[in-house]
């Protein structure tokens, strides 16, 4: 009797350190959404046209990308403080005037996104496709999308794009 008791225990310690394991390793693998906000030094900005159109409407994608391997962080909402400037040393800033607004046209709430390597996201920028050109950016400076206060980022604006009339949309932060 004592001998499948002895038996039994050993079955139930070694199925307790099994699940066990597995509960560790299957938790590393299906990586946990971060409540850490994103800043500046987390995130690689570039920005491209985005050769999608909408009608009447142009847009150039905002790509998101973790600036490291072990990069792990929640963007949300749209980037704020959207501003075009020439850029290299010039204080020039957007000679357009061009007002840059979240695009509110989902209704719904901002889903976060987490931010590692390998799972980028996105935003537009999104701009009229028959308004004058107004102003040719080379820098377009933005908030992150991490909540009210985002670290402010720059990145290059697209050779050649102008802006076009004196209005934009920014959308949501999606993933890519």
């Amino acid at each position: 009797m004592k001998t499948s008791l002895k038996t039994i225990a050993s079955i139930t310690v070694a199925g307790g350190v099994a699940a066990a394991a597995l509960l560790l390793t299957g938790g590393a693998a299906s990586a946990m959404p971060s409540d850490t906000p994103c800043g500046a030094g987390d995130v690689t900005v570039s920005v491209t046209p985005d050769p999608t159109r909408a009608a009447g409407q142009e847009a150039f994608v905002v790509h998101y990308a973790a600036a490291s391997p072990t990069t792990n962080c929640r963007l949300e909402g749209a980037p704020s403080a959207v501003t075009f400037t020439k850029g290299s040393g010039h204080s020039e800033s957007d000679g357009s005037g061009t007002v840059v607004t979240p695009d509110d046209t989902s209704g719904a709430p901002a889903q976060p996104v987490n931010l590692r390597a390998g799972h980028p996201a996105e935003s537009r920028i999104l701009q009229p496709s028959q308004a004058p050109a107004t102003f040719q950016p080379n820098v377009v400076n933005l908030n992150l999308p991490t909540g009210p206060n985002g670290d402010s980022i720059t990145a290059a604006w697209p050779a050649g794009a102008p802006l076009k009339g004196t209005t934009a949309e920014v959308t949501e932060v999606s993933a890519s």
